[in-house]
């Protein structure tokens, strides 16, 4: 490849991330970063866009993946029956991405939606590249996690509470 083409394919490159980083930035997901921060996290980042009624995971899957919802909404169906519905700068597959353990839930696009996924070898290599920004970003899934725990658990006590 000569220079030219190569620095032409470096700027197209960082035009598509830079896009990334644009519709990231706009999430209530993102609040917490800076803009430095937002730009890296699009390097290890991968976007797809799910037509509705498609199928984002599976109850089951294997998949070591965090998904951010940038535009959109995502039905989470348990034994096919709805527990929820995620919208934008919502996440899911947290526990997924720290335990690699199989998917607790499917999720059904409700409409077009467009996805922001980062792999666990992804969040391994940015944390590797960006120690403190691997840090917030593993800070954050724990916050995460630990909502719907607490969410969770105050369900649990409201049933256990009507018997």
């Amino acid at each position: 490849m000569n220079p030219n083409d190569r620095q032409n394919a470096e700027s197209s490159l960082l035009k598509k991330y830079a896009k990334y980083a644009h519709v990231l930035q706009k999430t209530k997901w993102a609040r917490e970063f800076s803009w430095e921060h937002i730009q890296k996290i699009c390097f290890y980042i991968e976007p797809v866009i799910a037509k509705p009624g498609a199928i984002v995971f599976k109850e089951g899957d294997t998949d070591k993946s965090l998904g951010i919802i940038v535009k959109g909404a995502i039905d989470i169906l348990k034994e096919n029956t709805r527990v929820s519905t995620l919208t934008s700068s919502q996440t899911f597959g947290e526990m997924a991405l720290i335990d690699g353990e199989p998917r607790s839930a499917s999720g059904i696009a409700v409409k077009e939606t467009v996805i922001f996924f980062m792999t666990q070898e992804n969040l391994i290599l940015l944390t590797q590249a960006d120690p403190e920004l691997g840090v917030q970003l593993l800070w954050k899934i724990a916050k995460l996690i630990s909502q719907r725990l607490r969410q969770t658990t105050g369900m649990l006590v409201d049933y256990m509470g009507e018997y």
